[in-house]
């Protein structure tokens, strides 16, 4: 059973169809995936002074995330949300929806393996998961020029800060900004996948 037959089975609901697609470095594959339509924008620099683990400390999960991730994220305000967003990423507010794990991440990457990470447990009535990393791989597209190229989404649970409750934070071995001549207001279609 496909994995598009086996959630409208599960959910009741009648789905179209997905398209096989290919991934580098994945294979072809039936991927679950949402589409986001959104701009560049500043963030807050938090990322930049975290530093996640490489390729190698992370196991076979991981074996297209980058050897050494290029500290900071490319911010990307979403001004549209899939239609299927609900549906796929569970009840929740906004972009905080992926920390159900509903829309399966690549890999996680624990929070203690995260240098300088501050979001965590500090309670009893805290979220244990709190802070641990989850990591989607994205096909992103500048909708100015045409260019596409792959990055991460990386989102810690439950580490949003108000300002960035709609936004996807991207990441990759290198500065997506520079690389990319990414200005702020810069319009992107981020296509993100569940694992397969």
């Amino acid at each position: 059973m496909s994995i598009s037959n086996l959630i409208s089975k599960l959910l009741g609901k009648n789905t179209p169809p997905m398209t096989p697609i290919t991934l580098p470095g994945l294979g072809p594959a039936e991927r679950l995936h949402l589409t986001f339509h959104c701009v560049v924008q500043a963030g807050e620099g938090r990322f930049s002074r975290m530093v996640f683990p490489g390729r190698a400390a992370l196991g076979d999960e991981a074996k297209d995330w980058p050897v050494e991730p290029c500290p900071g994220s490319l911010n990307c305000k979403i001004l549209t949300f899939p239609d299927n967003f609900n549906q796929l990423a569970g009840d929740g507010d906004r972009i905080e929806k992926l920390d159900h794990g509903i829309f399966v991440p690549e890999f996680s990457i624990p929070r203690e393996a995260i240098l300088n990470n501050r979001v965590g447990p500090h309670g009893p009535n805290d979220n244990p998961r709190m802070g641990i990393a989850q990591a989607w791989k994205c096909a992103v597209q500048n909708d100015d020029t045409g260019e596409r190229f792959d990055a991460w989404h990386v989102r810690r649970i439950d580490g949003t800060y108000p300002v960035f409750h709609g936004t996807i934070e991207l990441m990759a071995d290198r500065k997506l900004r520079a690389s990319h001549q990414l200005n702020d207001n810069t319009p992107l279609t981020i296509t993100m996948y569940s694992k397969a």
